[in-house]
């Protein structure tokens, strides 16, 4: 009897790095996409990243080859980023690339298909990808009075009606201004009339930053829905999101809009981006 031949273990491994604005994650997967080990640490300055990312490394015992991209907020914009990180890795890890968080969970919600991706928590911003691979930012600009429909923007205002005043509420940092949006919400989901119309105003300016994408997949896929992938910690609420929803196809009506969620974390996505470069460079 002809014994079966053994598989080869699929030795490949990948380290993907998603540093947000709160927290900065680092994961390492193997060939087939199984998360391996995972560290999740408060997110400090980029300065301090490489040394994260050294020590990790070292922790877990991983070769100088195994490659490695990191996805931080930014990258788009702030080209130097990448040259930094680029400069203090070399040769300590094989950093193959540096890209935006947002172009991580892009990969995270749609792989390499067309579609949008649109991020409500604390700021508010939307990435449309273009065939060829070439992404549009809207929104996002990170201004002192919040980006129009954001976790900033909707505590901002709660904080301004609220009744009784919340005392020395514009000494408060971002952060904390914008953790009331989630009362906010919660108000609006128990009826309240204020929260209701400041929670409609957020989905009206967030739904406008689909404008320009809905209108491109319109004229380009001939009326093949628009995928959305929604995340961020306003989405994460599930009458926010339902209510958002609602009111986004109600607006954009005849097209077909298709929301939908990340099909894994960010930094997965980053991971496996690595390892496809490194395996691209190394039959190249």
């Amino acid at each position: 009897m002809t014994s079966k031949p053994r598989k080869t273990p699929d030795t490949r491994l990948a380290v993907g790095v998603d540093r947000g604005g709160t927290h900065t994650r680092i994961v390492l997967i193997n060939g087939l996409g199984t998360e391996l080990k995972r560290i999740v640490r408060p997110s400090s300055g980029i300065d301090r990243l490489p040394d994260l990312i050294e020590r990790t490394a070292a922790a877990w015992g991983l070769k100088p080859h195994i490659p490695v991209v990191i996805a931080t907020r930014g990258a788009l914009t702030k080209k130097w980023k990448k040259t930094f990180l680029l400069k203090k890795l070399k040769g300590r890890v094989n950093l193959v690339d540096v890209i935006s968080d947002a172009q991580a969970a892009y990969l995270a919600a749609h792989g390499s298909r067309t579609g949008a991706l649109l991020i409500a928590g604390t700021g508010s911003v939307l990435f449309h990808r273009h065939p060829g691979g070439r992404f549009k930012k809207t929104g996002g600009h990170g201004s002192g009075a919040g980006d129009p429909g954001s976790g900033l923007w909707i505590g901002a205002r709660f904080l301004k009606g609220a009744v009784p005043a919340v005392p020395h509420w514009r000494s408060l940092d971002r952060r904390a201004i914008a953790a009331y949006a989630a009362k906010a919400v919660r108000k609006a989901e128990k009826g309240d009339p204020a929260a209701i119309k400041l929670i409609s105003e957020a989905h009206d300016r967030l739904s406008g930053l689909l404008t320009g994408a809905v209108r491109i997949s319109g004229r380009r896929d001939g009326g093949k829905p628009l995928r959305v992938a929604l995340t961020g910690g306003l989405m994460q609420n599930a009458f926010f999101r339902k209510t958002f929803i609602a009111r986004a196809r109600r607006r954009f009506a005849p097209y077909r809009l298709v929301f939908i969620g990340l099909r894994r974390p960010a930094e997965q996505a980053a991971a496996g981006l690595a390892m496809g470069i490194y395996a691209r460079n190394k039959n190249a």
